[in-house]
């Protein structure tokens, strides 16, 4: 039981929970996207994947049993829930991916993880953590073409902000670090 993290569980997990019809797809994106975090493209790959193989799964499992007393009314039922639980699925793993915020806190640093559609929304969203009025001008250090590394102080805080260019979307990763030693 030593072995069993979080990452495997993550694999685990939708295993047992797509046989709860909705609320399993449901949460089965969700751990999918907690674990790709902002990466929505492997994301919703993988939401594919795993929504086409437990769907089948489930059909596969409900055809053998043929519960004779429903008939065959029950396995269209089955049939639909997977549709739905796959659109499901699918959809909450996109969504959490592309427009949720990931955070991190250490002992004295607090790790963000946000998708954005341009540079004016970084400051949107930084500021919901602290008033980035106070903070200095960016120091701004280009990587690549696709990537981009920014440093501001605010206060007692220093901010470094990495953002990489996926598509039409910017991927976000910033950390907050407290200059102050506790």
């Amino acid at each position: 039981m030593k072995n069993f993290t979080l990452s495997r569980a993550v694999f685990l997990f939708p295993f047992l929970l797509w046989w709860v019809p909705i609320i399993g797809p449901f949460f089965t994106g969700l751990l999918l996207s907690y674990h790709f975090k902002t990466n929505y493209r492997l994301s919703i790959i993988s939401s594919i994947a795993y929504s086409v193989f437990l769907s089948a799964l489930t059909t596969y499992v409900f055809y053998i049993v043929k519960i004779t007393i429903l008939g065959y009314p029950f396995y269209y039922l089955v049939l639909a829930f997977n549709a739905l639980g796959s659109i499901t699925c699918i959809a909450t793993a996109y969504m959490s991916s592309r427009h949720g915020t990931f955070a991190r806190m250490m002992r004295n640093t607090i790790e963000l993880e946000f998708t954005v559609d341009n540079m004016n929304e970084i400051d949107e969203i930084l500021s919901q953590y602290l008033d980035v009025s106070l903070c200095s001008k960016p120091n701004i250090r280009f990587i690549s073409e696709d990537q981009i590394e920014i440093t501001r102080s605010c206060n007692n805080l220093q901010i470094n902000y990495e953002v990489i260019k996926m598509g039409r979307a910017l991927r976000v990763r910033a950390k907050f670090e407290n200059l102050r030693n506790y």
